[in-house]
C-alpha cells in the first residue's frame, strides 16, 4: 500500500511541475502570438496620411525601446470597418491607439474595444466619451493654432481695424476644423477688429481642392487681405493660386498649419507668412507614454502635458515665421 501511495505522489508531483510550466508559458509578456500584455494595436483611418506615417515611425521606435510589439490596421475612412477591426482585436492587445474615421463614433469604438484602453489621436472625441486613464486623447490644443495664425497675420498687416479674410478649412466633421477656424474669429473679436470672411469652405485637407475652389471664388471679384489655412498643403496651393492670378504674396499674407518642411521653405522664400507646427514627433512620444501607463494600469497624470482629470495630454503648438523657419526645415 505504501508503494502505491508513493507512486501516486510521484505522479502528482510530476503533473504539478508540468502544469506550472504551462501556466508560466501562458503568462509570458514577450509580445508573441496570444500575448496581450506587450502588444499594441494601431487602428487608423487612412493609410495615405502623412501625419500618421510620421506618427507611426516615431511610435515604432518608442515601442521597441519599451519592449512592445504592434499591429496596424486601416479602415479606409469607413467607420463600420473600423468598428469591426476593433471588435476583432478583443483580448489580443494591451492598448489600442485609434485615429477615429469619425469623431462622433468614439462611443461605438469604446464598446467594440470591450474594456481595452484606447489612446485617441488626431481627431478629438467629445469629452463626455473620454474616461480617466482608460479612454484618453493625445494631441495639441487646436484653438492655440488658430490664435497664433490670427495674431501673426494681424501684426503682419499692421494691426488694421478691419480684415477681409479667406479661410481654407480641412475635412468636414474633423474635430480640429471648428476650433482652428473659430479661434481666428475670436482673436479678432477680442481685439475689436472687424473680421469679414469673404470665403470659407471645406477643402478636405487637399491642396488640389483648395486651388479649384479658389478658382471658383475669384469669379465673385471680392477683395481680401489674407488667407488662413487649416493645414500647409492647402496653404501652399493657395500661394500657387495667388501667383497664377497675379497677386503679390508679400502683401496677401498666408498662414499655414503643420510646420511642414515645404511650409517652412515657403516662409524662407517669402511666399508664406507663417505656419504653426503640429509637433507629430512629440505627440507620438506622448501617446506612447500614455500607452505604457495604460498597459500597466497606471495613471497618465504624471506625463508632461496631462490634465488633472486624466483624460487629455496636450502637446504645445509652435508658431513659425521667418525668424525660426530654418530651424524646422
Amino acid at each position: 500500500m505504501k508503494k502505491i501511495f508513493k507512486k501516486i505522489s510521484i505522479v502528482l508531483f510530476a503533473l504539478t511541475l508540468i502544469m506550472s510550466s504551462l501556466v508560466g508559458c501562458g503568462s509570458s509578456s514577450s509580445g508573441g502570438s496570444g500575448s496581450s500584455s506587450k502588444k499594441i494595436l494601431f487602428a487608423f483611418h487612412d493609410e495615405g496620411s502623412s501625419y500618421l506615417s510620421k506618427f507611426l515611425e516615431v511610435a515604432s521606435g518608442e515601442l521597441s525601446q519599451m519592449g512592445y510589439t504592434y499591429d496596424v490596421v486601416y479602415c479606409e475612412k469607413n467607420t463600420a470597418k473600423q468598428k469591426e477591426q476593433i471588435e476583432a482585436a478583443n483580448g489580443q492587445y494591451a492598448v489600442i491607439v485609434c485615429r477615429l474615421a469619425d469623431a462622433s463614433t468614439a462611443l461605438q469604438m469604446e464598446a467594440a474595444a470591450n474594456g481595452t484602453p484606447i489612446v485617441f489621436i488626431n481627431n478629438k472625441p467629445g469629452e463626455d466619451y473620454l474616461k480617466a486613464n482608460q479612454y484618453v486623447y493625445v494631441a495639441s490644443y487646436e484653438q492655440d493654432a488658430g490664435t497664433y495664425q490670427a495674431e501673426y497675420i494681424w501684426n503682419g498687416l499692421g494691426k488694421p481695424t478691419t480684415v477681409n479674410a479667406i479661410v481654407l478649412k480641412g475635412q468636414k466633421g474633423h474635430s480640429a476644423v471648428a476650433p482652428r477656424t473659430d479661434a481666428i474669429k475670436y482673436f479678432f473679436w477680442d481685439n475689436q477688429v472687424e473680421i469679414n470672411l469673404v470665403f470659407a469652405d471645406f477643402m478636405d485637407w487637399s491642396g488640389d481642392t483648395a486651388y479649384k475652389k479658389l478658382d471658383v471664388f475669384k469669379n465673385t471679384n471680392q477683395s481680401f487681405d489674407c488667407i488662413f489655412s487649416n493645414n500647409d498643403a492647402m496653404a501652399l496651393s493657395a500661394i500657387q493660386w495667388l501667383k497664377d492670378n497675379g497677386y503679390d504674396t508679400s502683401k496677401i499674407l498666408v498662414a499655414g498649419l503643420d510646420g511642414s518642411s515645404d511650409g517652412c521653405q515657403a516662409i524662407l522664400d517669402g511666399d508664406m507668412y507663417m505656419t504653426v507646427l503640429q509637433d507629430t514627433e512629440a505627440q507620438s512620444k506622448a501617446a506612447m507614454q500614455a500607452v505604457q501607463a495604460l498597459a500597466k494600469g497606471k495613471d497618465i497624470t504624471d506625463i508632461e502635458g496631462a490634465t488633472e482629470d486624466g483624460k487629455f495630454i496636450w502637446v504645445p503648438f509652435v508658431a513659425i515665421d521667418k525668424n525660426n523657419a530654418k530651424s524646422y526645415l
